[in-house]
């Protein structure tokens, strides 16, 4: 039977034994506030608090997933995104901070009239969810073509009336329907990509795209040219090499692009304008 630690004694064990880099003390606290309903605040002001052996057992074998590459957030089942929590499991991808730029990119568009959204590939719904809690007055729609996922998005988005849900691949199945704005974080990956190698526990079919990592971004793009209204925009999260093909594919489209970059100062989104027409 493990002997009974203290908070500060458990966390320094586990850090070390994942690494001791920042990165790594992060994901010993995350587990160990996981196991023992401890908040990161809580952990910091009472490092001296004992642990029962049932929460050290827990916390070791988390320890051990960890290592062996598991990503924290399916261990713990969570996952923060904008100002909020989101259930995620292995049937969704883990929410990036970097798709936050596509909320902020909205949320900024000048015209805060109602709208209607459709968002593609929803995945544990981070981007509906986000968008119908921050604007309740704007319709939003939320597809995905796995059926597990969707049930993630609809847990994550329970309560929220403006908010739906769509089994469908991409926009294939939304004849005469018109939106206002089109969002979507696809897959983008080409399949040859090295970085695959550290994404081995997420959805390959969230992530990989045939023709280099493009299908999925062109067939969106000129999918939503028949759905989009007037003035409406189509928004693209991409790779970091991707802006210009991405850009070029809209023009061809007709829709004028505009560029976004993350916070790392990397290339990552496109939004599309589609101009009022006479």
């Amino acid at each position: 039977m493990a002997m009974a630690k203290s908070v500060a004694e458990a966390l320094v064990e586990a850090s070390a034994a994942l690494g001791n880099e920042p990165d790594d003390r992060r994901d010993a606290a995350r587990l160990l506030g996981h196991v023992t309903g401890l908040s990161r605040s809580d952990i910091i002001a009472h490092p001296e608090s004992l642990l029962c052996s049932t929460h050290l057992i827990e916390l070791q074998a988390l320890i051990e997933r960890r290592r062996q590459g598991h990503p924290v957030a399916y261990l713990i089942g969570t996952q923060s995104f904008w100002d909020l929590d989101f259930k995620v499991t292995p049937d969704t991808l883990i929410p990036r901070p970097e798709t936050e730029l596509l909320i902020e990119i909205i949320l900024n568009q000048s015209n805060s009239a109602p709208k209607t959204i459709i968002d593609l590939g929803t995945g544990s719904g981070v981007i509906a969810v986000t968008l119908a809690a921050a604007r309740p007055d704007w319709s939003v729609i939320a597809t995905d073509a796995s059926i597990e996922a969707l049930r993630i998005a609809q847990h994550n988005g329970a309560g929220l009336r403006n908010l739906n849900f769509v089994a469908a691949h991409w926009l294939a199945c939304f004849d005469g329907m018109v939106a206002d704005i089109i969002v979507a974080n696809p897959p983008y990956i080409d399949p040859l990509d090295s970085h695959l190698a550290a994404l081995v526990f997420e959805p390959q079919s969230a992530l990989v795209a045939s023709d280099n990592g493009y299908a999925d971004l062109k067939t969106i793009i000129h999918q939503s040219t028949r759905l989009l209204a007037n003035d409406g925009y189509l928004l693209l999260e991409h790779g970091y090499t991707q802006q210009d093909t991405v850009m070029r594919e809209m023009r061809l489209a007709g829709y004028a692009p505009t560029a976004h970059w993350d916070l790392a100062g990397n290339p990552r989104a496109v939004m599309g304008h589609r101009k009022e027409t006479l």
